[in-house]
């Protein structure tokens, strides 16, 4: 079961997409080096987008009945980390399986 909020599932479906076409690219027997390279893509879009997404100014909001304000931000996560965490976190991935592919 996939989590998310705002955004958040542009990240998986980036990974999963660019390792599919990725596939198609690469020869047979370097298709290891496609999922290396999709975990980097989709590292790439989910720093940048979620830096983009999740940095905006916020909404402030008052409540009438109380009148406390209420600042709205936007939160674009995936299993309540933020977008641009899942950056770094594909990124480890595809140096981890880089690694390991070259050793």
């Amino acid at each position: 079961m996939l989590i998310w909020s705002g955004k958040g599932i542009l990240s998986v479906l980036v990974l999963l997409i660019s390792a599919v076409l990725l596939m198609g690219v690469f020869p047979e027997e370097k298709s290891d080096y496609a999922f290396v390279t999709a975990f980097f893509i989709a590292g790439i879009f989910s720093w940048f987008m979620g830096k983009r997404w999740n940095e905006k100014e916020g909404q402030i909001v008052v409540d009438k009945a109380t009148g406390q304000e209420i600042e709205l931000k936007p939160n674009h996560s995936l299993f309540w980390i933020k977008l641009q965490y899942w950056g770094i976190i594909y990124t480890v991935i595809g140096i981890m399986l880089l690694t390991q592919k070259l050793l």
